[in-house]
């Protein structure tokens, strides 16, 4: 009998059970598919919320603690699995100039440096392969990213070298609460135990705790392509108009993405892909000499703000819902699993718990 079940093998239910483990605390996880097979690494691994400005606070505080913990983290994870999660300091161009007074007011208020760059030179001197077009930005030069697959691959290394309990494949079917206390879940026919139950399940976790909490977290479809190419081709992450593109170490430069609401639908399309195709390439002209590689969609799991669910369950002692994360899980993850934990743990939380409370605004 484990003393915490997770449900959820994400970047969310992985991070969640790593860091509990490391408390001391026993852990099982149960993934309905593979470990880290959904969204987790279908994202671009962006460590900034995209335009930051647009969000709630309660955003922007896990945004900005998670900052300060990634590089700390993804060290541990290389100690732990001998795999690189990337973590590169892009820095990030935007390049809506609209977007321009929100941002400065949001940099001064959160001290964060946001340069207005005009003028061909400079910019080119920031990123030499954007459009003719572009003739001044908002940049961020402090933006750092990961490879979502590689910090995948680096969690499930770190699972197996600290020997963390985990089951793919184990798909729950329901959670066993009795006299108003979680006593564990159903996985087929087979009964569970545990004193305390996290349901991180992503865009399937509404359907989870349906039967003790209605949630309000749908899957929102994103398609991204890629594209190859060679190393520093393209250099910084650059946003215009909700779309992104994110050069990799190897050389290999992502483009994304779409926002769709089609329920658990997960098809790549024609439209999408030249779309993607279209928007990139006029960003970043070289672009259009390189083959796009793959397409691949991914479901978030939305709420209406973005503001993730960090709670205990009220009415059902030793349930917990880590979820909700939206297009943030990566963003977001360090801070909001040390939330979690700290919740979990009975410790004082790092920071104001009560917006990510069921019933609080979302």
């Amino acid at each position: 009998m484990a003393e915490c079940i997770v449900i959820g093998g994400g970047v969310i239910g992985m991070m969640t059970a790593r860091a509990l483990h490391l408390s001391g605390m026993d852990v099982l996880l149960l993934e309905r598919g593979p470990l880290g097979g959904e969204s987790s690494w279908a994202g671009g691994g962006i460590i900034s919320p995209l335009y930051p400005w647009r969000y709630p606070d309660s955003v922007n505080v896990l945004a900005q603690h998670s900052k300060t913990l990634y590089p700390d983290m993804v060290a541990q994870l290389h100690d732990e699995s001998d795999v690189d999660c990337e973590l590169l300091h892009s820095g990030l161009l935007i390049v809506d100039q609209d977007e321009r007074e929100s941002a400065m007011k949001w940099s001064r208020r959160w001290s964060e440096n946001i340069q207005h760059v005009a003028g061909r030179k400079d910019l080119l001197s920031i990123e030499p392969a954007l459009a003719s077009e572009v003739d001044q930005v908002l940049w961020m030069a402090e933006v750092m990213q990961v490879r979502n697959p590689s910090i995948m691959k680096a969690l499930r290394g770190s699972f197996d070298r600290l020997g963390i309990a985990y089951r793919e494949h184990a798909p729950v079917r329901d959670i066993i609460v009795q006299s108003g206390r979680v006593t564990g879940v159903q996985v087929g026919d087979e009964k569970l135990e545990a004193d305390r139950v996290i349901v991180a399940g992503g865009a399937w976790s509404a359907g989870l705790i349906e039967t003790v909490q209605h949630i309000d977290v749908e899957p929102v479809k994103g398609q991204m392509i890629m594209f190859k190419g060679e190393p520093d081709l393209v250099r910084r992450i650059v946003l215009a108009k909700g779309h992104y593109i994110i050069p990799r170490r190897d050389g290999r430069v992502l483009a994304g993405s779409t926002l769709e609401k089609t329920g658990f639908d997960k098809t790549t399309s024609e439209r999408a892909l030249e779309n993607l195709t279209a928007t990139a390439t006029a960003l970043v002209p070289v672009l259009a000499t390189l083959p796009v590689e793959r397409q691949w969609a991914g479901l978030r799991p939305g709420t209406a703000n973005g503001v993730p669910y960090v709670c205990a369950v009220d009415d059902v002692k030793g349930l917990y819902l880590h979820a909700g994360h939206y297009r943030n899980g990566i963003v977001l993850g360090p801070a909001s699993v040390q939330l979690m934990t700290e919740l979990v743990l009975g410790k004082e939380p790092h920071c104001d718990p009560s917006p990510y409370k069921v019933g609080a605004l979302h």
